[in-house]
């Protein structure tokens, strides 16, 4: 009896382990590409738009863009709505722009964008990797005309916020900092409204930067002060190190080198403990 019940025991086991082993095996694309399995995604069936669309997704993470493409391709043939055409035709301009390939992103989401007039949801991001695609062609003017058409189309602050930031970015990348520093503000304004805490720190110290280039110390001084404090209050220390890269530079401006690299060695230190290692790329670059 007792080998009787372990034998049973041992059968229950393998079966267990089975239909765990099988549901492990069965997991669809979408599954997979949430667990960042993105190889494991490409091995599953590619039949109809859904999947087409997640092996495009997938192959853009891995970076394989003329597979990327070829399946968004294919699945803008196999969509069946406009929902699903419009996702698929932003997807392939957006993988045009990531391999680089800008005038052919630009031309292709230019074209596509004409078929999205009547939802402005769609609309407003065609717009918005319109604007992203000419900042990358260095057509900043274009650029900040394409994101203030997207505003235009927001829906709640959230949107509003995005898109009055990349207006002041592409402001700034023009060297235009009095026009930056007025749609920054806007911006900044909108993400404390929306409840971003991360977005609203991250406006507030570009502001700060923007203040900077105008000599404007005084402000510069009052938002840094505001946001390194929101920073050390809310445990942020992501922002609290570009908050203190930004006194950094704000305290040589004043001529204070003994603060301006104590501030950048604090922000040096914060970057390296939690391991952020694009700001240890900023900081060291500057």
């Amino acid at each position: 009896m007792k080998f009787k019940i372990q034998f049973l025991l041992i059968l229950f086991s393998v079966s267990f382990s089975n239909c765990i082993f099988s549901k492990e095996i069965n997991k669809s694309c979408d599954e997979l590409l949430s667990d960042n399995q993105y190889e494991e995604a490409l091995k599953t069936k590619k039949s109809e738009y859904k999947s087409a669309f997640c092996h495009g997704q997938a192959n853009l993470k891995l970076r394989h863009y003329d597979d990327a493409f070829n399946d968004f391709k294919l699945a803008d043939k196999l969509s069946k709505n406009d929902i699903d055409h419009y996702m698929a035709d932003l997807l392939e301009g957006i993988t045009l722009k990531e391999a680089n390939k800008l005038d052919e992103a630009l031309l292709h989401l230019k074209n596509a964008i004409s078929r999205t007039q009547t939802n402005k949801s769609f609309k407003r991001l065609y717009l918005i990797e319109i604007g992203e695609t000419l900042l990358l062609l260095t057509k900043y003017d274009e650029a900040a005309n394409a994101f203030t058409e997207a505003y235009g189309l927001a829906a709640n602050d959230d949107e509003r916020a995005t898109n009055l930031d990349r207006i002041a970015y592409a402001y700034a990348s023009m060297k235009n900092f009095t026009k930056a520093i007025e749609f920054e503000l806007k911006a900044n304004l909108a993400f404390d409204r929306a409840g971003l805490l991360g977005e609203y720190a991250e406006s507030g110290i570009n502001l700060a930067l923007y203040y900077l280039e105008v000599n404007d110390l005084s402000s510069a001084e009052k938002t840094l002060f505001k946001f390194e404090k929101l920073a050390r209050d809310n445990g942020g220390m992501y922002y609290l190190a570009k908050a203190l890269y930004a006194e950094s530079k704000y305290y040589k401006k004043k001529s204070n080198n003994e603060l301006s690299k104590s501030k950048l060695d604090e922000a040096n230190k914060i970057a390296h403990d939690i391991g952020a290692e694009d700001l240890k790329t900023l900081f060291n670059g500057n």
